[in-house]
């Protein structure tokens, strides 16, 4: 959810103390990494935006293969075309380490076919600043894009790396926020399987008296006869004690 950014006076006030606390406001306010990515675009656009037509994406790659992709701002979601590709402004950006200027899209001779695909989602210019996460395996970067050509200058760049900067941390701790989150949900998942089975596991003992060991077996071999995962069979067995009679396992 993209909350409007209270920042409408930054680009003329160019308060780096009110960039700082709307970053971290982003973050406080954030459910999840996603959301902060949205909210961190937003902000980055209302930053640099002194002629209303300034868009920006945040892009997160984890490791070489996961993306997350977020493009919060006007009427181009962008991004998800350079999400596609192998390389591109973005991606140039935080392999170097530094940032990429595209002046004029419909003139750049670099990465033909993603300017095409720019050019006729109406970008005119690219500006991609990489945010310096200094963590192995986590990349950053943000882009601006302008409908008109030429939209960005030396200037741009210098304000663009300042935000870059100012939201990096931030960005950082997010991340691992959202990690810790995604851990806890997969071991509150994983106790729960593993509960449904002991206790799926119990009943067969009782209805068949057998050893827990055997009870296990006897749940394997219905899960692999029934081409179903472990948990699924168990809960079917361990569901029904709310109601009807228990699903009878026999050796």
């Amino acid at each position: 959810m993209v909350r409007p950014p209270e920042v409408a006076a930054m680009s003329e006030a160019g308060s780096e103390a009110q960039l700082v606390d709307a970053v971290q406001d982003a973050l406080l306010n954030s459910d999840d990494l996603q959301d902060f990515l949205d909210q961190l675009a937003a902000h980055a656009a209302a930053a640099m935006n002194t002629g209303g037509h300034i868009a920006c994406s945040a892009l997160v790659l984890r490791g070489r293969q996961e993306r997350t992709v977020s493009a919060a701002t006007g009427p181009v979601l962008w991004a998800e075309y350079q999400a596609g590709y192998d390389d591109g402004p973005g991606l140039s950006a935080l392999r170097t380490g530094t940032a990429v200027l595209v002046y004029d899209v419909a003139a750049e001779t670099r990465w033909n076919a993603l300017m095409a695909d720019a050019s006729a989602a109406g970008i005119g210019s690219i500006l991609a600043v990489p945010l310096r996460v200094d963590v192995g395996g986590l990349g950053a970067v943000l882009s601006f894009y302008d409908r008109e050509g030429y939209g960005f200058d030396d200037r741009s760049v210098a304000a663009a790396a300042d935000f870059a900067h100012i939201a990096a941390k931030p960005l950082l701790l997010a991340e691992r926020l959202d990690r810790m989150v995604q851990r806890t949900t997969h071991l509150v998942a994983a106790l729960e399987s593993r509960t449904t089975i002991n206790l799926a596991a119990g009943i067969v003992m009782g209805q068949n008296s057998c050893s827990q060991l055997q009870a296990m077996e006897i749940l394997r071999r219905a899960s692999n006869a029934r081409n179903v995962k472990l948990r699924d069979v168990a809960q079917g067995i361990v569901e029904p004690l709310a109601g009807a009679a228990a699903t009878r396992f026999d050796d």
